[in-house]
């Protein structure tokens, strides 16, 4: 059995965490009693897509960064994460028009070459928020499913939308090694509430609401004794929440026009707040439109740092 497979669920979100810390050439990466490996390839592509390659005589494992937020960011991984990546992305889903961001891109290259780099070797796939979303992307562009043993996504939009029919059923070849984490008070989940229209298998974590960025980042994971994720069945809840998405994302129109005009930070907070309001008390019933106003009040419109 391999080192990955041996890890619980917490030693695995605590291995996705890595992605958000400067990992070096060199650098052994423990988890827990666990050596995984040592880094051997980091990449931060020209368009913000950045990942990790840690490899044991075993296995490899890749880690895709997700976005950092406004205050721990910077003025390009702004620009590349948000604007160039995150909010096109979403807006695509609005408008359910395909427009691939280049990080995806530059993700599915990534994982092909690193698969052909090290032929005949098992790989684990690990990424949160925008590292989910490249990886989700990059796994459906894979080459060689076949080498993929596991994939661990976390709290990333789902971005079966924007994929094709071929890209559909190379997922679903993986489907049963994919495991896709969804927190449904997480806003960045937006339109991810689907038991067989998305990549990888579902698992619902067993969570409360509580304040936006701390959701979003694992705030709401609660573990067993044994480090084992507790999870939740499909529930009314649940099933209210995925038809309350699917009603948001056949929307587009004044929704979709605001989110292409956002251009400064200063747009953002004169625009969204009046837009955002306007929209949530027009559309009532729309409990999607509640969370894509906490994404954006709670994380776009943050105060700047005091």
């Amino acid at each position: 059995m391999g080192i990955n497979e041996q890890l619980t669920d917490r030693e695995r979100v605590e291995l996705t965490k890595k992605s958000y810390e400067h990992l070096q050439l060199g650098d052994s990466i423990m988890i827990g009693q666990y050596h995984v490996g040592v880094v051997c390839r980091v990449e931060h592509a020209k368009d913000g897509m950045s990942a990790f390659v840690i490899s044991n005589p075993s296995e490899i494992t890749i880690l895709f960064k997700g976005s950092y937020g406004i205050k721990k960011g910077t003025p390009q991984t702004w620009r590349d994460e948000w604007f160039k990546t995150n909010i096109p992305i979403l807006r695509a889903m609005l408008s359910q028009e395909r427009r691939i961001p280049s990080q995806l891109k530059t993700a599915s290259t990534f994982l092909n070459h690193v698969i052909n780099q090290f032929r005949g070797s098992r790989f684990y796939i690990y990424g949160h928020s925008l590292g989910s979303i490249n990886a989700q992307f990059a796994l459906a562009n894979c080459t060689h499913p076949e080498a993929i043993a596991a994939a661990y996504l976390y709290e990333g939009t789902n971005i079966w939308l924007l994929l094709t029919p071929k890209e559909r059923r190379r997922v679903a070849q993986m489907r049963e090694r994919i495991f896709n984490y969804v927190d449904i008070y997480d806003p960045v989940t937006l339109g991810i509430t689907e038991t067989h229209h998305m990549v990888g298998k579902l698992c619902y974590v067993d969570s409360e609401p509580m304040q936006p960025i701390k959701q979003h980042m694992w705030g709401g994971y609660q573990f067993n004794p044994d480090g084992s994720l507790k999870l939740r069945k499909i529930d009314q809840a649940f099933l209210a929440e995925s038809r309350s998405e699917h009603k948001l994302l056949s929307r587009s129109g004044e929704l979709t026009d605001f989110i292409e005009k956002i251009s400064s930070s200063d747009e953002i907070k004169k625009m969204a707040t009046e837009k955002i309001d306007e929209l949530t008390k027009r559309y009532p019933d729309h409990k999607s439109l509640v969370k894509l106003a906490e994404l954006f009040k709670n994380e776009l419109l943050k105060d700047e740092d005091k």
